[in-house]
């Protein structure tokens, strides 16, 4: 059975029930990100793409799509991207909780919208 990245997304909800600190924060928006962009990667084809740019090449994929929802989703993804990325390498960065809400909201967005 393969790991369902759906689980990575209740994680971060979980990290934001329970005593709210930075780490969790970070932590948060890193998972859901991951959560949402394995499930589009895998949707669009990429599933066995190792390069470091499958990131980039995912949400352009998505970005490029004629369909209206597949282009809200790259937007999207590219926006999570940009976040899990200042969660994850930039300690001078402000992450707070409104933050992490906007980032599980966008998540469940591109749930839908695929």
């Amino acid at each position: 059975m393969s790991f369902d990245w759906k689980e990575y997304i209740k994680l971060a909800e979980e990290l934001l029930k329970k005593q709210v600190d930075e780490a969790r924060l970070r932590s948060s928006i890193s998972r859901a990100y991951y959560g949402v962009f394995c499930i589009a990667r895998n949707k669009s084809g990429y599933k066995r793409t190792k390069t470091t740019n499958v990131h980039k090449s995912v949400i352009l994929h998505y970005q490029k799509s004629h369909n209206l929802d597949y282009k809200f989703v790259g937007k999207l993804l590219d926006e999570l991207r940009r976040n899990r990325n200042d969660a994850d390498y930039n300690e001078g960065k402000v992450i707070d909780l409104r933050l992490a809400e906007r980032v599980l909201a966008k998540s469940s967005m591109i749930l839908e919208k695929l």
